[in-house]
This record gives C-alpha cells, structure tokens and sequence, in this order.
C-alpha cells in the first residue's frame, strides 16, 4: 500500500502534527518540529512537512516505531498532585501503563509529563499531567515561583552556616535564590532546615552543603507556588488538582512574570533650591 502523502490543509478540526502530539504529550512543539527535521517522524508511511495536520485514522511512527495519539476531544486535561517517596525514581519515560502501575498512578490516554520533577534521590510534591501543551505552559513559568523544602541535615549544623547559605552561590558564583531558611535543631547531629527557595536546583543546596562537612540526607519539597503538599496525601497516592488550583498557579505565574519584566522605578530626582 503506498503511503498517503502528507496534508498542509485538512477536515474542519485537525490540527498541525507537533500541537497534537505535544497535547498527546509525546513531546514538545520544539521536539516534534525536531524530529520532523532529522526525519524520525513520519505520518502515513510519509515524511511530514512541519505544517502537516493529523486526522482521526492517521499512522504516526517515531524512529520506526508507532506513537499513539489522539485527535482533540475538547476535555479538560488531567492535573495530579503526586506524594513521591524519596528514592523512588519517577520514572514516566516507560510505557504508561508500566509507570502508571508502578507509581500507582490513574490511567491515562496519553503520557503522564512531571513539572520540574526533583531528583530521584529527593521526593515531596510533583505535579504531574497528561497535556504536553498544560505542561508546557506551566513549565515555562515556573522558575519565577517560590518552593518550600523541608531538608533533614547531618552534622555541624550552625546558626552561622544557616546565615551563609542565605547567601549562598553555586561553583560559578551565580546566587541560588535562598530567600529564607529556618533550622530546627534537634538533639545529636540531626536537625531540619526549612528552605524557601526560587530557580534552585536541590542538587546544588546537597552540594553546597557538603562542601561544608552537613549531609543533607533527606529534603522533601513541600510548597510549589500557591500549591501545598497537605499532610492528609499520603506517600506514592496522588489526588486530582483542582479547577480554583490550577487558576491559582497560572495567577501566581503570571503575576510572577510581570514582576520579573516590570521595569526598575527610577530613582528620585532631588529638587534643587535655585535661589529664586
């Protein structure tokens, strides 16, 4: 059978190949137009032109290999709030049945996608999703929020070190953000340091602790934006994230971007006495 060659117009309701598989979340926009340029992807036995739009029925394969999709339904997408046990690697990159039976996860049409997943070694609140395109969005903003972590330190932890860190830098001297730390000393060597933090990666706070002879043996993310890990979730369950919280996070990012794009006040200008 010869392959259906590719479509710049299409029936009333397709759209363009990289917005479908990336709402399918298969991948991003950019990823898609990617993989169209190497020539991994291929609709209908065909090479796609980078405005190619896909309708119900069409073969989609990457690398060979069949990708499922499906065409826009209208429905709102699914948003999990996700209680992670350290160590226990989020692991969403496997087949989605896999992932979703190991991370006891509900099924999905599509891929669960994490937002700013932390390491494997961490654990706390994710945000997980099947739209490519809600993921995206929130992805792009996120850095601009503020996250509570609740570390548990190993060592000579001092009310000093603890006033160091708040100004802390990473290895290439650009500052890690730290806006407030709180340690709760315990008895012995173990203590809890409660950590507000912007576009810092938890790999770099392990470290620049380390440096400093203080294990951080466990940190746990507990706040991303306005969206609290409550304590009635517990670990490896997820619940649904509601309608008022996701407006409240796009609310959060957006207020966070016009304060990040708001121009400095200018400074004063002193009247001067002329004399007169």
């Amino acid at each position: 059978m010869r392959p259906r060659p590719t479509r710049t117009e299409a029936a009333p309701g397709a759209d363009r190949v990289q917005k479908v598989l990336a709402a399918a979340g298969i991948g991003s926009r950019r990823e898609v137009e990617r993989w169209i340029r190497e020539g991994r992807l291929h609709v209908n036995g065909a090479a796609p032109a980078p405005g190619v739009k896909l309708e119900p029925g069409d073969r989609v394969t990457l690398d060979g290999r069949p990708v499922r999709w499906r065409a826009a339904t209208g429905k709102e997408s699914h948003v999990l709030l996700y209680h992670r046990s350290p160590g226990d690697a989020l692991d969403l990159k496997v087949a989605t049945s896999r992932a979703a039976d190991h991370l006891r996860l509900p099924r999905s049409g599509g891929r669960w996608l994490a937002i700013q997943p932390l390491p494997p070694v961490d654990g706390g609140l994710e945000i997980l999703t099947d739209d490519g395109s809600w993921a995206h969005r929130v992805s792009r903003g996120a850095h601009l929020l503020t996250m509570d972590y609740m570390l548990r330190m190993r060592g000579p932890l001092t009310l000093d070190l603890v006033e160091e860190f708040r100004a802390a830098t990473d290895s290439d001297g650009e500052p890690l953000t730290i806006l407030q730390a709180e340690a709760k000393f315990g008895e012995g060597s173990n203590h809890w340091l409660n950590v507000t933090a912007r576009a810092t990666r938890p790999a770099l706070v392990r470290h620049w602790w380390a440096a400093r002879g203080v294990i951080v043996g466990r940190l746990m993310r507990v706040r991303f934006g306005p969206v609290r890990l409550e304590r009635d979730l517990p670990r490896g369950r997820s619940r649904a994230m509601t309608p008022a919280e996701r407006a409240e996070l796009f609310a959060e990012i957006e207020a966070a971007g016009r304060a990040a794009t708001a121009p400095d006040e200018p400074a004063p200008i002193e009247r001067r006495n002329s004399g007169r």
